[in-house]
C-alpha cells in the first residue's frame, strides 16, 4: 500500500470501524493475545509467591524484609516453584536461597 493510498483513504473513508477491523484486526488480537498471556504468568507468579509466604508464614518461621523483598520481585516462575517446594523443609525462610 503506497503513501499516497493511504492518504486518499484517511481523508475520504468516514466508516474507521471497517477500515480498523480491515486492516489492524490481525494487530489488535495479536496485541490482545499477548497481553492475555502475560495476564497468566503474572498470575501464576503471583500464586507461588503467595504460596511461599503462606506456607513459611504457617510454619511459623520468621521472614525476613530482604527474604520477602527477594520473593516478591522474583518473576521466574521455575524458581518460584522452587521456593515452594523447598518453604515446606527449610530451617529458615533465609534457607530459600541456598
Amino acid at each position: 500500500m503506497t503513501v499516497k493510498r493511504l492518504e486518499e483513504m484517511v481523508t475520504t473513508i468516514q466508516d474507521f470501524d471497517y477500515l480498523g477491523e480491515k486492516y489492524f484486526s490481525h494487530w489488535v488480537d495479536k496485541g490482545r493475545e499477548e497481553g492475555r498471556a502475560e495476564g497468566r504468568e503474572e498470575g501464576r507468579a503471583e500464586g507461588e509467591i503467595n504460596s511461599i509466604l503462606t506456607v513459611l508464614d504457617a510454619r511459623g518461621l520468621e521472614i525476613s524484609d530482604e527474604a520477602r523483598e527477594r520473593i516478591l520481585r522474583c518473576e521466574d516462575l521455575s524458581q518460584l516453584s522452587t521456593w515452594v517446594r523447598r518453604a515446606a523443609t527449610v530451617a529458615s525462610a533465609d534457607d530459600l536461597f541456598t
